[in-house]
């Protein structure tokens, strides 16, 4: 994976692929309002198989495994965010805290999934593909998974200032998954949890420094909520996260400013460890419950649409013909009787 050192936003190239999608949804700035209308997050931290490429297994499981998720009513989001190397050294010291993770224990992948509504969340699983043919698949790229779903209406998107709605590839600016381990004992869950919603993310969301900041708080983990035969769910150790925080600044000197303001007391008298993944990528695969074009054709097809700027290739009567009632997604769902 490299040595982490580089930020998510030093390494966009936008001339390889499109940051985000034409026609892929509302503007960037009814970006938390969609992802507020959700009521149930699916946290799911992957662990690439270690016999396999990284790139294999990435690409494999955003072009084949993917856009199996897309041919399923009942998700009104997912993204794919590819993790980098844990970086430590983006936080002030604090007492008693660790920043530091251990290589196997590291996650490479997360990928994120919205449900407006339990009922959706069970169309989706009651769906023979959700069912069946997703978790036999996830054995061919994954060595080991631990999904969590976060309490009805947890999940929050506190700010977002992108005006890319639905990103594809590297984000332009420094983007972070920081992951916290409560310290035991120290404060119940909901307690825990209000202290990421309330005394971290909110005030980063009043900085205008910061660009993006959604939290997700976790349950205890005991068992994935997702399976798949052949794949393990145990967690690497015993640095089980209870919740964590999207970031996304302007620059790295803000990241380091708003990591700065936070490694208080209180997160010292809360908070065994923090896990810093850089976002390397992201590639959005469900939008407003209706799959995106990446969703549908896989990124390398639609990389190829938009450098030969074949826009015949983005008509609904097209796709409609191509993929069926795949390209409405949630609204399948909406018109059953």
């Amino acid at each position: 994976m490299g040595d982490g050192k580089q930020f998510a936003g030093d390494t966009a190239r936008p001339d390889e692929a499109p940051a985000a999608e034409p026609g892929a949804g509302a503007d960037g700035a009814g970006t938390a309002g969609l992802e507020n209308a959700a009521e149930l997050t699916l946290s799911a931290f992957c662990w690439w198989r270690s016999d396999l490429p990284r790139e294999v297994c990435e690409d494999y499981w955003r072009d084949v495994h993917g856009i199996m998720f897309a041919r399923v009513p009942g998700l009104w989001q997912l993204r794919q965010l590819r993790l980098g190397a844990n970086r430590p050294d983006l936080w002030p010291e604090a007492r008693g805290v660790s920043f530091e993770a251990p290589d196997a224990a590291q996650p490479q992948g997360l990928p994120h999934g919205l449900f407006r509504s339990e009922a959706d969340l069970a169309a989706f699983a009651d769906h023979p593909m959700a069912r069946e043919t997703i978790p036999e698949d996830a054995h061919n790229f994954l060595g080991r998974i631990g999904a969590q779903l976060s309490p009805p209406g947890g999940g929050r998107t506190l700010l977002d200032r992108s005006d890319a709605p639905a990103v594809q590839g590297p984000p332009h600016v420094p983007t972070f998954v920081l992951c916290f381990v409560p310290r035991a004992g120290a404060a119940s869950t909901e307690e825990f949890h209000r202290y990421l919603a309330e005394r971290v993310a909110r005030p980063w969301s009043g900085r205008p420094s910061a660009l993006r900041v959604r939290v997700e708080p976790l349950p205890p983990y005991a068992r994935s909520a997702m399976g798949s035969p052949g794949v393990p769910h145990q967690w690497p150790n015993d640095q089980t996260y209870l919740g964590w925080i999207e970031l996304a600044a302007r620059d790295r000197g803000a990241v380091g400013e708003l990591l700065a303001s936070t490694a208080t007391g209180e997160l010292s008298e809360l908070v065994r460890a923090v896990h810093t993944y850089p976002v390397r990528e992201i590639h959005t695969l469900i939008r407003a419950g209706r799959p995106t074009e990446v969703g549908l054709r896989g990124y390398p097809a639609v990389r190829a649409i938009t450098a030969a700027g074949a826009d015949n290739q983005r008509d609904e009567d097209l796709l409609h013909h191509l993929f069926g009632d795949a390209v409405r997604g949630l609204d399948q769902l909406r018109r059953r009787p």
